[in-house]
């Protein structure tokens, strides 16, 4: 789902070393400097920003609140981390991250953190230097990037050689995924719960944030229905009651790992409920390990017939979720991706129809040889709602 991105994330951050120690990170960059050996790469740049981070948090732990960061990793001594906040910032970003030295990347202190450290790979041949998150720099840093390398070095995207990150989640990610499901389903409780008090959407919504805040959730983004689910919008801040169902969308980070859901609350009666669970189901027992995107999409679509599917999921019936919102391809009647074994993805199914009613429902699972975990999943309907 396209959310909108808030100007400022004043949630909680902090590195829970008791569920990431330090070694993970270890185990975690032994990937990346096998790659670096095969590729020959002495060094590799891991940028992200304050909106997608997923590779940067995975390698270093930092997730920026404001602009930038960019991990810069060498296959051999010690790294380096740059963040775009000024040097009075410096000491709160060193407790984010295992990386001893960091510095800021902000003026003219660009030069003088990131030209040293790079020089030390310069040869008489231009070096190659891997490169992940590039695509999503802004043009004016990386021609800053590209001037400080010169002649020197060569820049070679690596995120299509490595996957950062992986989409097989490692146990510790599975603990903290577990956690962020756990969130998001407190939060959707009181979505409904609120829903049922005043049937006001927006005014759900904000109990609904506030309830994840105060759970230590980073970041919070929510989508409302004020039409009865035909269409989903961002915050608008007008608190009108609304008759008919409540359908909206919750997405909650946690310690970096995100969770969603869909939340429809209906008396039960509308047949676009019963259909959007009756896909719901059939796209859980169709995840496990190998299993196409397309036969995932192509279970939902039988279940709905002769309903068609919402047109807020713009023909996706789901895709991977962890670091970042939306990892790996969409589950689209074209998808060629595989499920992979302890993948983590979020499966959605919705209907909006004139006469059946609308209604839209997920559900995140991870996918695992001996049968389909589920970590989370919207509430179930009927959910029988109070007369306002």
């Amino acid at each position: 789902m396209q959310t909108v991105q808030p100007c400022v994330t004043i949630g909680s951050y902090m590195w829970a070393q008791d569920r990431l120690p330090q070694d993970e990170f270890t185990l975690r960059l032994d990937a990346l400097r096998a790659a670096m050996d095969r590729n020959g790469w002495p060094a590799v740049l891991v940028y992200g920003d304050v909106r997608e981070h997923a590779a940067l948090a995975y390698l270093s732990n930092f997730i920026p609140r404001v602009r930038w960061g960019m991990a810069l990793l060498p296959r051999l001594g010690e790294a380096r981390l740059l963040g775009a906040m000024s040097t009075r910032d410096l000491p709160a970003m060193r407790t984010l991250t295992w990386i001893a030295d960091v510095r800021s990347g902000m003026g003219p202190e660009w030069e003088k953190t990131f030209d040293p450290w790079i020089e030390r790979f310069k040869g008489e041949q231009p070096a190659t230097l891997g490169t992940i998150g590039f695509d999503i720099m802004a043009p004016v840093l990386l021609a800053a990037v590209r001037r400080s390398l010169g002649e020197r070095f060569v820049l070679q995207r690596a995120d299509d050689i490595l996957a950062m990150p992986p989409r097989r989640k490692r146990p510790r990610e599975l603990t903290m995924l577990r956690a962020s499901c756990n969130l998001v389903e407190a939060a959707a409780k009181t979505f409904v719960e609120s829903w049922r008090g005043n049937h006001a959407p927006e005014t759900a919504a904000l109990d609904a944030e506030r309830a994840a805040r105060s759970l230590a959730a980073q970041d919070v983004r929510t989508l409302v229905s004020l039409d009865g689910g035909r269409t989903l919008v961002p915050f608008q801040g007008r608190f009108e009651k609304c008759e008919g169902p409540l359908v909206g969308y919750l997405a909650v980070k946690a310690m970096g790992y995100w969770a969603d859901m869909f939340v429809t609350v209906d008396d039960g009666s509308a047949p676009a409920a019963r259909h959007a669970a009756a896909a719901l189901d059939a796209m859980i027992a169709e995840a496990r390990p190998g299993a196409r995107a397309d036969a995932v999409h192509a279970k939902a679509l039988a279940a709905l017939a002769p309903l068609k599917l919402h047109p807020v999921l713009g023909g996706s019936v789901g895709h991977g979720i962890g670091l970042s919102l939306h990892e790996g391809g969409e589950f689209r009647a074209a998808g060629d991706a595989a499920l992979v074994e302890d993948g983590v993805y979020t499966l959605q199914a919705g209907v909006a129809d004139a006469k059946a009613g609308n209604a839209l429902l997920s559900a995140i699972v991870r996918t695992a040889a001996p049968g389909t975990e589920i970590l989370a999943r919207s509430p179930a309907i009927p959910l029988v709602r109070s007369k306002p």
